[in-house]
């Protein structure tokens, strides 16, 4: 009996076992099902990531491809204007270089031509000074030629004009030419009469000393003057001659 007893004792523990073996069983099935459906899930969740990943770095690789082309193609732009400005930095100091000797030329010129004016002006000057002389003479010819016919017109027998009569008459003749003068040597802006130094735009109109500095423009012709201030040769010698004319007249009225 104690023998049929430890046989169903021994059934029962088979049983018992198998039923926890049917059990661990179906626990393990399950939890590999649910493992299973996790790696799926993973997996198909990894593909789609690396999808992504990869159509990123793709773009990536796309954009740093394109920088780097686009470096390259500045580096040679760099490299094209850096050979511009080497070129236009020579062409500069040759530019220069050609400025500093047209600026020698301009200044031997202008010399050149400030001493032709002077040698020409005083040539000038030389001149209308003896052609006022000569018509001085003339002027004193022609009056006493004027008082011989007078004398013949009137048959009256030619005698010596009166010292008196001579000097009325030379004193007209150069009150006349006194006013002449003046009415040529007359300043446009202020009317007063100019000395020396007469000043001049480039069409030689004339301006006296103390207007001159406070014009920008010719008064008459409207042309901008110069920075370097023109004298007027021949109104100076005009002034000269003027004032020969006042020492004659004052000499004439101051004879006896």
């Amino acid at each position: 009996e104690e023998d049929k007893k430890e046989k169903e004792n021994l059934e029962k523990d088979k049983r018992k076992n198998d039923i926890r073996a049917e059990k661990r069983e179906a626990d393990l099935k399950k939890t590999l099902g649910e493992y299973t459906k996790k790696l799926n899930k993973w997996e198909h969740e990894f593909e789609d990531w690396s999808s992504l990943k990869s159509k990123e770095m793709a773009k990536l690789v796309s954009e740093e491809t394109n920088v780097e082309e686009q470096k390259s193609e500045l580096c040679k732009q760099r490299e094209r204007v850096w050979d511009e400005i080497v070129r236009l930095q020579v062409e500069n100091k040759e530019l220069a270089q050609k400025i500093a000797e047209s600026e020698t030329m301009k200044n031997k010129l202008i010399k050149k031509r400030h001493k032709k004016e002077a040698s020409t002006n005083e040539r000038l000057y030389e001149h209308k000074i003896e052609k006022a002389k000569i018509l001085d003479s003339i002027q004193r010819i022609k009056f006493e030629l004027k008082s011989l016919q007078d004398y013949d017109a009137k048959d009256i027998e030619p005698k010596t004009e009166s010292k008196e009569d001579q000097k009325a008459e030379r004193t007209h003749h150069l009150a006349i030419e006194i006013e002449e003068k003046e009415r040529d040597l007359e300043c446009p802006v202020c009317f007063e009469l100019c000395t020396k130094p007469i000043f001049m735009c480039d069409l030689s109109h004339q301006i006296c000393k103390q207007c001159r500095p406070k014009m920008k423009v010719c008064p008459q012709c409207r042309e901008p003057y110069k920075r370097y201030k023109k004298r007027n040769p021949v109104q100076e010698m005009k002034s000269d001659q003027l004032q020969t004319l006042y020492k004659s007249m004052r000499d004439m009225l101051e004879a006896d």
